[in-house]
């Protein structure tokens, strides 16, 4: 054996990731708004990019012109040929618009409190009522119980449930309840429609009407199947969650589509929507100042490296745009019958599919996808929808989501005193060449919260 020490030299190939390849990674994930976001905060802390006005890119005629770009990027003609930021210039007076404020939504606790203030009750039971309001819910129920409330509060059990009924009054009827029952009850009293029939069949029998025991019911209580129905059809009327319907206090999020899909008979065309890509340029103020103080090393290494910042963040953006604008279009090419026909005509595909197609990882198309929408006559979709697994029918399959729309229609068209089975929808589907066993019918169909037949079946 020798023993020592020696040099080798040795070939090794290895994935380094720097921050520019982390950054480009990061903003293809980005969706329009968090990329927005994303661009103010470096023209916060990097004074070499500023926000242009100007407009250049916008459909597939366009799309050569990136090759162009990014062989020039490094060259001195690059700062000549700008890069854009916002497609709309910054406001200024002649461009107010009332359609650019929007007012603060009203919360559920804002709501009730507001009733609170005219229900004319004491100082202190006013205080209880700001307590219980503060314990309900956003779906508007009471999650703390009286015991609760009256130990916090040192205040006797009945005064809680007497300030309790009182907020029970208030809108939107079958707020404050305790539970599902009580919510139903305060919304049937209200409008006068609370029998002693009704109340003692919600006392009693609440989870076997949600899960359409009608005939059970009926031979119970000694009443008509088409009595109970009734009753039911009644009941489905009301809000289970009476305080869904006001704002939760958070934001709201508007979608903006990335991209849009043209039709002219059997032409197709995708477009990129400019409003939604950050649109980035060099400062020349900056680059002129730059070259002024060169002779400064600290400074000069300061603006060197911002100047490189700058260029990959912009060179990262059109990266971005190229690659959305490249997955789209091929998933439009392979959904074409989707785009034209309805959602019975989608087709399985995967990631993958688009990758090979591509040469690009999969990975990569998963975050072009991933919280991109696209605006089409069919309406507008998150890219990631037109993937779905197939069943194996014919020479390409049928797609999970075309499945699900072929259940939807049967069962929109089926007879409600004898709804469809999963065995005869699969029979159907078989009919129509689509081979379908029982069991991914039923998961298909709890997929679309649709409930069995035995919860369809009405009298």
């Amino acid at each position: 054996m020798r023993l020592g020490y020696e040099q080798i030299l040795q070939q090794t190939q290895k994935l380094v990731m720097t921050p520019e390849l982390i950054q480009s990674i990061q903003i293809l994930q980005y969706t329009s708004q968090e990329l927005r976001e994303f661009v103010e905060q470096e023209l916060l802390e990097n004074p070499m990019i500023e926000p242009s006005s100007e407009s250049e890119f916008a459909n597939e005629n366009a799309m050569p012109m990136y090759e162009e770009v990014a062989n020039r990027m490094m060259k001195d003609s690059y700062y000549e040929k700008s890069f854009k930021v916002w497609e709309n210039a910054p406001d200024d007076d002649s461009d107010f618009s009332f359609e650019k404020y929007v007012s603060e939504e009203i919360t559920l606790y804002d709501f009730l409190l507001e009733q609170l203030s005219f229900a004319n009750l004491s100082i202190e039971d006013n205080k209880i009522g700001e307590y219980i309001i503060n314990e309900i819910d956003d779906n508007g129920y009471l999650r703390a119980s009286v015991e609760e409330i009256s130990q916090v509060l040192s205040v006797p059990l009945k005064r809680v449930e007497a300030v309790i009924s009182v907020i029970q009054g208030f809108e939107p009827f079958g707020v404050g309840a305790r539970n599902l029952k009580e919510c139903l009850m305060i919304q049937l009293e209200n409008k006068g429609l609370l029998t002693d029939d009704i109340e003692y069949l919600l006392n009693n029998y609440l989870d076997d009407l949600g899960s359409n025991r009608i005939a059970y019911i009926s031979k119970e209580m000694k009443k008509s199947p088409e009595e109970i129905q009734r009753i039911l059809d009644m009941i489905k009327t009301l809000d289970p969650k009476p305080g869904c319907r006001f704002s939760s206090g958070d934001s709201v999020k508007y979608v903006i589509p990335d991209l849009t899909l043209e039709i002219s008979g059997e032409s197709f065309k995708v477009v990129l929507n400019k409003n939604s890509i950050p649109k980035l340029m060099i400062s020349s103020y900056y680059k002129t100042l730059a070259k002024d103080v060169i002779d400064d090393e600290k400074v000069s290494e300061y603006f060197s490296d911002r100047l490189n910042s700058a260029i990959n963040l912009i060179k990262n953006i059109e990266q971005r745009k190229r690659t959305i604008y490249s997955v789209a279009k091929t998933i439009v090419e392979k959904q074409r019958e989707f785009f034209l026909y309805g959602e019975k005509y989608m087709k399985p595909l995967t990631l993958s599919d688009i990758a090979d197609l591509l040469d690009i990882h999969e990975s990569t198309v998963s975050r072009a996808v991933n919280g991109k929408y696209i605006l089409s006559p069919q309406g507008m979709f998150e890219l990631k929808y037109f993937f779905c697994s197939g069943v194996g029918s014919g020479d390409e399959g049928v797609s999970s989501n075309s499945i699900k729309s072929f259940i939807s229609e049967f069962i929109s068209e089926e007879d409600p005193k004898k709804p469809l089975s999963d065995q005869k929808i699969s029979e159907m589907l078989l009919d129509r060449g689509i081979d379908v066993k029982r069991r991914t019918i039923a998961k298909y169909r709890e997929s679309l919260d649709i409930p069995a037949s035995s919860k369809r079946r009405r009298f």
